[in-house]
């Protein structure tokens, strides 16, 4: 059987060693101030890593229920909170379900935990409102995150696995209709806004679900807060603003909802009993972060009060001023909504070279490489926020001129 892992791992570790050793990653902050900061260093730079698109982190809102929340319980309860749970908790599943629309949630330490509790008990067909009685058929994303990627394994402990471009209507619909053919359940299992470039079909998989009798778990991580009405996200916003029944949503409230943590969204409170009681990392693994969950919940007002609202039309703002500037640069995503731009660069160690010039120029950029994207296709991935400014953007696209000119 092929090490597909090793395989990985050999083929990537000339770049990955590259990249710590010479400090290209893991870069210490001591401070910031918006999107500058200061690394241990002393250097300063403007970032475009961050995945806060909208920065509400840095809101004082937050801030202080993270105070008061401490005074309250302390830094932390730790016990699993199928025993006893802080009220916080309640109170942001509550408001995350207005959010939703009247979805039902479920709170956890980070969306990988949504995927380990959901996946398996989804692939059972035990789950309620979810259930079926023949082998599933799973239809991942082939360019999933790898957060999704990596449960192929457990996955294929329940039925077996196509991995699909989903940019390719007619390859999802024949995984669908194949499925339904051989009596096999088809279950879809994507992300809605790629991290590396494109978006799902996500009212062409409503309907295949519909047509085949088959399901879809959606991770809305990168959607989360910047798109949707009270940033709902963009299955939501895709699907005007109400859920479809046989679709399950994990989103993120550690990206542009600004605080920690991941969530579930369905339209069942009896899917979400079932999670609590059955799903691993739910009912065995440790507890969000209580100051985390209290920024959370102040952040859940931002999203039902306009503030977030507003914020969307600053970073699409943003956003447009940065294609402009790059107009003439082959640029992943260009021309879309997504707040995620790569700069395709090519070769990994021009792109490892790019990153560290732009890195001595003050900007610091995400350099994405084998095995994240596809060998030979490396690229600067640079996070827009609704905090960047133009000068910010007139500033970092002379230094990577500069750069470009300096390396090739």
């Amino acid at each position: 059987m092929q090490n597909w892992q090793r395989n990985k791992i050999e083929k990537s570790v000339k770049y990955q060693t590259r990249v710590f050793s010479e400090n290209i990653n893991e870069l210490i902050v001591t401070e910031r101030e918006g999107k500058k900061i200061r690394l241990d260093d002393g250097r300063e730079m403007i970032e475009f890593v961050s995945c806060s698109y909208l920065g509400i982190e840095t809101h004082k809102k937050l801030k202080v229920a993270v105070y008061e929340a401490m005074e309250r319980f302390g830094v932390q309860l730790s016990v699993a909170r199928t025993r006893i749970k802080p009220d916080i908790f309640r109170d942001i599943e509550s408001k995350l379900s207005a959010i939703m629309k009247g979805a039902c949630t479920l709170t956890f330490n980070a969306v990988t935990p949504c995927h380990i509790a959901v996946l398996p008990l989804l692939a059972s067909g035990a789950l309620p409102k979810y259930t079926f009685s023949n082998k599933p058929y799973f239809i991942l994303e082939k360019t999933a995150h790898a957060t999704l990627q990596i449960n192929r394994g457990l996955l294929q402990q329940f039925g077996d696995v196509a991995r699909i471009d989903f940019q390719d209507h007619k390859k999802i619909e024949e995984a669908f209709k194949f499925a339904y053919d051989n009596g096999l359940t088809p279950i879809s299992i994507s992300d809605s806004v790629g991290s590396m470039g494109g978006v799902a079909p996500v009212k062409f998989l409503t309907k295949l679900i519909s047509q085949y009798n088959g399901y879809a778990y959606i991770d809305d991580a990168h959607g989360t807060s910047i798109f949707g009405e009270n940033g709902s996200g963009y299955v939501m916003e895709c699907l005007d603003n109400k859920l479809d029944d046989r679709i399950i949503i994990a989103g993120s409230l550690s990206k542009a909802f600004g605080s920690h943590g991941g969530f579930i969204a369905c339209n069942f409170e009896e899917t979400i009993k079932f999670i609590k009681t059955y799903g691993t990392t739910y009912a065995f693994g440790g507890p969000p972060s209580l100051p985390g969950m209290a920024a959370c919940l102040a952040a859940a007002d931002l999203h039902l009060d306009g503030t977030v609202a507003r914020r969307q039309v600053q970073l699409q703002d943003v956003i447009a001023y940065f294609d402009e500037k790059f107009a003439d640069t082959d640029v992943i995503n260009r021309g879309t909504r997504m707040p995620i731009r790569g700069i395709l660069i090519g070769n990994e160690d021009t792109a490892i070279t790019m990153c560290k010039k732009m890195h001595q120029h003050g900007f610091a950029t995400t350099v994405a490489m084998f095995p994240t994207v596809a060998e030979g296709n490396a690229i600067l991935r640079c996070a827009i926020s609704a905090l960047h400014e133009k000068e910010h953007i007139d500033r970092f696209h002379n230094c990577f001129k500069l750069a470009y000119n300096e390396v090739m």
